[in-house]
């Protein structure tokens, strides 16, 4: 009995600790679905410009993203929020740009978080 007692307080104590950890991805909100397509040279920083190729499905191209980003010490993450939502079945692929900002471009590590939570290191 007290070794099941024990595995049971093991047990709720690990459980514990898997709530208090969490992907910064989880905390993320990307908008309406898209995928971020990389390639051998996209997603890329050039010149303090997010260079990136995003595929989503909607009625006509040229849907709407805004470039977020969180900074934590040296590392700066990066995700782009689709701010259209169409509800068609046409699928488009586009080639964007983002000007990132001084404070970004000054981090030491600059991650790019996609919305199947793919980190690409870009810096």
């Amino acid at each position: 009995m007290r070794v099941f007692s024990l595995l049971l307080l093991f047990g709720f104590l690990i459980s514990c600790s898997d709530n208090q950890t969490s992907s910064t991805s989880e905390d993320i909100e990307f908008g309406a679905p898209y995928s971020i397509i990389t390639t051998s040279d996209m997603p890329t920083v050039n010149n303090g410009v997010l260079n990136s190729r995003v595929g989503y499905s909607g009625c006509n191209p040229d849907h709407e993203f805004e470039l977020k980003s969180n900074t934590d010490n040296s590392v700066t993450e990066i995700w782009l929020f689709k701010k259209t939502s169409q509800q068609c079945e046409a699928y488009f692929e586009e080639e964007r740009e983002f000007t990132l900002s001084e404070s970004i471009l000054r981090s030491g590590e600059i991650i790019l978080i996609t919305p199947s939570e793919e980190r690409i290191s870009l810096k």
